[in-house]
């Protein structure tokens, strides 16, 4: 990982649509109340070892701000524990990950830090067998 780790930069993020749409075809499942995973492993010779995104649906909440806010919490909690992460991702792979916000209560920052922290504990030994296929 780079000097920088506690970074969340452009490359991180999941952006084209081409690798958003193969992850909710092709990619797998995974709950970690409040949040839904899905994630895929792809190959990658370069880049991030792995790229998310952060969705909130607007049908649970109306207003943009309270989406963004869950956003935000969510963005943070990744942002300081994707390390446990990326230690456990092969090199040559990519993660591509997304988060869904599933509750449809506004989330306080402590309850989703330790809901990425269950979801990496879960995906983990996922990616592990994975890998070892």
């Amino acid at each position: 990982m780079k000097k920088s780790s506690y970074s969340f930069p452009k490359e991180e993020r999941l952006c084209l649509k081409k690798q958003i749409a193969q992850l909710f075809e092709q990619g797998e499942s995974l709950m970690s109340y409040p949040v839904r995973l899905k994630y895929l492993l792809v190959d990658a010779p370069e880049g991030s070892p792995a790229k998310c995104l952060f969705s909130v649906p607007k049908k649970l909440f109306k207003r943009a701000v309270k989406r963004n806010l869950i956003r935000r919490r969510l963005r943070e909690a990744y942002r300081l524990h994707k390390a446990e992460l990326y230690s456990n991702i092969p090199e040559g792979k990519q993660l591509l990950i997304a988060f869904i916000y599933l509750d449809n209560k506004v989330l306080d920052y402590t309850s989703g830090e330790n809901a990425m922290r269950k979801a990496f504990a879960k995906l983990t030994p996922q990616i592990r067998t994975i890998t070892a296929k």
